[in-house]
């Protein structure tokens, strides 16, 4: 299973005040707490953490065919990138750009496709015409749904594929990833 999330880092500074009282305290767990109040950079290593959270949440989401419900504090973060839900592990990888942050959780370490676009006007068209090629299909076979979960699928000429994808999107910033 696989899940994303990419945060704008200059929408989360205007719009997000994480140092507002109890902020902390209703989206992290105690040691996430210590680990970012010890932080050289605390502000970059709370939108890690949560970019973390959204990513695992989609990919556990999807692996347990789960309601739509995200509690942050039931995801444990940690320094190296793994997070903790439930009685699963996901690893995490996360790309720190001037501008974005983007992670990607997973559990295992099968092969994944993922790409990140700046002021893209349909990211879905552009995932398409990604997967299309890797695929060797048609783009106009292809479409994404949702499923009961509002997870999105893949149809490949009017059929649903096992493929997981994920679509992410923050201020001016997007992203798929997919395993193909």
């Amino acid at each position: 299973m696989i899940g994303n999330d990419i945060v704008d880092l200059q929408v989360a500074k205007e719009q997000s005040n994480w140092q507002r009282r109890g902020w902390l305290q209703k989206i992290c767990t105690s040691a996430e707490q210590k680990d970012i109040l010890s932080s050289k950079n605390p502000e970059m290593l709370v939108w890690k953490y949560w970019s973390m959270k959204e990513a695992v949440y989609k990919a556990h989401q999807r692996r347990f065919k789960l309601s739509p419900a995200l509690n942050p504090k039931s995801f444990e973060c940690t320094l190296v990138g793994k997070v903790y839900i439930d009685n699963s592990v996901y690893k995490t990888n996360t790309e720190i750009k001037d501008t974005y942050m983007y992670t990607i959780a997973r559990i295992s370490d099968k092969d994944y496709f993922s790409s990140v676009y700046e002021n893209i006007a349909d990211i879905r068209y552009e995932a398409k015409k990604i997967i299309c090629q890797k695929l060797n299909t048609h783009i106009s076979l292809i479409c994404f749904e949702k499923d009961n979960n509002g997870v999105p699928t893949i149809r490949i000429d009017q059929k649903t594929t096992p493929i997981p994808i994920s679509i992410t999107h923050h201020g001016q910033y997007s992203a798929f990833v997919a395993l193909i």
